[in-house]
């Protein structure tokens, strides 16, 4: 006879629950914010599973820059007294959620 709550017949079964991004830690920019040089953008610290990728967008005033899609970005002449800040996208198979950095205020060389 075996104890309460026993059996040798019953396995357990333990099933991972997937769960969507969520940012717990703000990306950050890092960097001298001045023209030519390069700012580089945290992901961020995330929780979710399955794995999670990111993916990045540089903006200007609040605009997407063209082609600014990864995590560093060189500052250019228009950027000069511009609001910069990058957008994280954290992305797994259960959904995706985006999380913005601090702005930076670029100057003149």
């Amino acid at each position: 006879m075996y104890g309460y709550g026993y059996s040798p017949f019953v396995k357990s079964a333990t099933a991972a629950i997937e769960t969507a991004p969520v940012n717990t830690v703000a990306p950050a920019i890092t960097g001298t914010a001045q023209e030519g040089q390069t700012l580089t953008c945290s992901q961020g610290t995330w929780t979710g599973t399955p794995k999670i990728t990111y993916t990045y967008q540089w903006k200007r005033n609040g605009s997407s820059i063209r082609d600014a899609n990864t995590n560093s970005y060189l500052l250019v002449g228009l950027d000069i007294g511009q609001s910069i800040n990058c957008t994280v996208k954290a992305v797994n198979n259960v959904g995706n959620t985006n999380a913005d950095s601090n702005t930076v205020t670029p100057t003149k060389a």
